[in-house]
């Protein structure tokens, strides 16, 4: 027998995890996913970072690469560590990463700043559909730039 849905109960809501020590980003980047109805989380740092993930894990994490104190390169390491489910976008102002980073299981793309909504929205939306395509205790693995070829035709909210 199916188990029926209580009126008034929600459905699980995916969750995004922004990271940036520029608050100014993290806002940004919140304004251009708020029309895809995600649950978005900020943090200014990675240790506040993890604190988010333990209070309620986030299914995407967009983590920027350069911060003061432990960088990004720490938090994704400790994110694949803890919550290897958790896809995540790097968000870097560096043109060029090095494929050691960009490589690693769970980096699902990147973004370089600066971006557009629907740069942000595509590669968010592909992280999203990774981690709903996986089986219950499947690790992330696949890599995917996002560039603006890449891209459907979304309309560039500001």
């Amino acid at each position: 027998m199916e188990p029926t849905r209580l009126f008034g109960e929600k459905p699980p809501t995916t969750r995004i995890l922004v990271v940036d020590d520029e608050e100014s980003v993290c806002k940004i980047i919140s304004r251009c996913l708020a029309p895809l109805g995600f649950d978005v989380d900020t943090a200014l740092d990675a240790d506040r970072a993890l604190d988010s993930m333990r209070a309620q894990r986030a299914d995407v994490a967009l983590v920027d690469i350069r911060m003061p104190g432990r960088d990004g390169v720490w938090l994704i390491d400790r994110l694949q560590e803890q919550y290897p489910r958790t896809a995540i976008v790097i968000v870097t102002g560096v043109r060029e990463l090095d494929p050691r980073l960009t490589l690693r299981p769970g980096v699902i793309s990147y973004l370089t700043k600066p971006f557009t909504a629907a740069t942000v929205r595509e590669a968010v939306t592909k992280a999203v559909a990774s981690v709903a395509s996986l089986p219950k205790d499947g690790p992330l693995t696949e890599v995917h730039r996002v560039s603006d070829s890449d891209l459907p035709d979304f309309p560039d909210t500001k």
